[in-house]
């Protein structure tokens, strides 16, 4: 079913919107309550296991510049969660700078001579290099949004560093999880095919 859903484009839009919906849902119900109970003062501005970061990264992984309705309605209705509905032109805006910094990216890293997906060569494809992508995502995002809640009063200015770090960190492991599940799925999707072609 997986491999259905990964060749037609516009199921997989859906799917990955739905699946960036569910993952806050989760982020939100789940995993803050478990974060809070570590009564670490920054987690009430950055999570430490990010996995809404995770899906959108593996949104633009399989899609490239078709993955914008996919961040753009999904980083909107978590903005629109966190934050006050009269700042929605902001948000929209921030997010849209968010979602060009991956084009932004791969680009460079491909200018590099880094094929980071395996584009050009299959063998280039790891996760380590996936990892690296998304931490250099994690840390550009983490920078803008950083200067973008210090500026608006959410984060205090002594906290910002810290809150950049966790926003790092909690989006590069988000990531890290969504991509081992991602794997995991996939590997027993061509598993359960064999079998049944087998």
């Amino acid at each position: 079913m997986l491999l259905r859903i990964l060749d037609n484009r516009p199921k997989l839009i859906v799917m990955l919107i739905i699946s960036v919906l569910a993952a806050f849902e989760v982020q939100r119900y789940v995993i803050y309550p478990i974060e809070s109970l570590l009564n670490f003062e920054i987690t009430q501005y950055a999570s430490m296991v990010y996995v809404p970061a995770g899906v959108i990264f593996l949104s633009f992984y399989l899609l490239r510049w078709w993955f914008l309705p996919v961040i753009l309605i999904g980083r909107t209705y978590i903005s629109l969660q966190l934050a006050p509905a009269e700042l929605i032109l902001d948000m929209m805006i921030f997010n849209l700078v968010v979602a060009l910094l991956y084009p932004l990216w791969l680009y460079l890293l491909n200018n590099a001579n880094w094929d980071v997906f395996g584009d050009v060569d299959k063998n280039q494809l790891t996760i380590s290099g996936a990892m690296i992508f998304a931490l250099l995502l994690s840390f550009s995002t983490g920078i803008l949004s950083a200067i973008n809640q210090t500026v608006s009063g959410v984060v205090p200015l002594d906290q910002a560093l810290q809150y950049t770090l966790h926003f790092i960190i909690g989006d590069t492991i988000g990531t890290g999880v969504i991509l081992f599940l991602f794997y995991q799925l996939l590997k027993l999707n061509l598993k359960w095919r064999k079998q049944k072609n087998g």
